[in-house]
């Protein structure tokens, strides 16, 4: 299958390429620079320049739309509602010209609220999954949660299949996939020690308090969502692959939390009067895939708790300081 790839230069990017050469695809990067990813072709071009992305999508047999502004405060509400909303639909309208009848949407959590909210969140019920209430607290989440309908519209009107994948909180906790996610967007010009320190060290170990923004939303707000990036990859490679699903909306993150303190501890500190719908052992997570894992094929692989992150973690913080984490979060 040959598949386009907006924001194949993306942190994320390089994981989604990777993993579908691997598995036998051929992939374009439609970005506004030359992929670096070895076996990967190139498009140079702007999802918002719809004449060179229907040249770009011509010939292919998929699509992956990555290409977006990534949280709020990474550019004025207008410009950011633009991009990812108005880029969706350039993405969708190309498909329906050139004939390509799959697109796989880079959604969010946010979509659903959970995610940079300034005010505390109560949720319906633990796990949230896809059937829960979507609530977006901010033009990122806004502009997730519209791409969405957008893609469904697409569906209905025109047979396209569109699959949403909404990443919770991805992670970049394998050394060699993180050297090179380091080398392009936000994290551009940071080596892998400061990523992590930076980002999940300070989601691991920081009190709560004030957070600032841009950077990672507070772990609260997240419902303490994670995802390997690697996993990720998967699931995005999964969606290209199915050919049954019309349209679909699914949580993309892993089986656990980010979190030192056990789920129940963290439902009864923080959550003590939402219904539980499941046992929640040990780290179980609070955002369920268990549709991805059904319908798609999904199986997270990966835990940030047995990783290079976890290794450096532990030689850079001093033990106690991470026993005491489990009191924190």
């Amino acid at each position: 299958m040959r598949v386009l790839v907006t924001g194949g230069n993306g942190m994320l990017g390089g994981y989604i390429l990777r993993e579908l050469m691997q598995a036998g695809h051929q992939v374009t990067s439609y970005a506004r620079h030359p992929t670096p990813i070895e076996g990967a072709e190139s498009a140079i071009g702007d999802v918002t320049d719809p004449a060179l992305l229907t040249q770009a999508m011509t010939g292919h047999d998929a699509a992956i739309h990555m290409a977006a502004f990534t949280a709020p405060g990474r550019a004025a509400p207008d410009k950011l509602m633009y991009l990812n909303l108005m880029g969706t639909m350039y993405v969708l309208e190309a498909a329906r010209q050139t004939g390509v009848m799959k697109v796989v949407l880079a959604s969010s959590g946010a979509a659903t609220g959970f995610s940079f909210q300034r005010h505390e969140i109560v949720p319906r019920y633990l796990p949230i999954d896809e059937n829960h209430a979507a609530e977006p607290e901010d033009e990122y989440g806004l502009s997730k949660l519209l791409a969405e309908l957008t893609c469904k519209r697409y569906s209905s009107a025109f047979g396209i299949r569109t699959i949403c994948l909404r990443i919770n909180h991805a992670w970049y906790v394998d050394r060699a996939g993180a050297e090179v996610a380091i080398q392009r967007g936000w994290a551009k010009g940071m080596s892998v020690e400061d990523l992590w320190s930076r980002r999940y060290r300070k989601c691991l170990l920081e009190p709560e308090g004030e957070w600032p923004m841009p950077g990672p939303p507070r772990p609260r707000n997240l419902l303490w969502a994670v995802g390997d990036a690697r996993d990720v990859a998967q699931c995005f490679r999964l969606a290209v692959e199915n050919s049954e699903l019309l349209h679909e909306v699914f949580a993309l993150n892993s089986y656990e939390t980010c979190s030192f303190t056990p789920t129940r501890e963290l439902v009864a500190r923080y959550f003590p009067q939402v219904p539980v719908r499941s046992a929640l052992e040990g780290f179980a997570t609070l955002v369920s895939c268990e549709k991805a894992v059904r319908l798609l094929g999904y199986q997270p692989r990966h835990s940030w708790r047995s990783s290079d992150f976890a290794d450096w973690l532990e030689r850079s913080v001093p033990k106690e300081q991470l026993q005491k984490a489990g009191s924190v979060y």
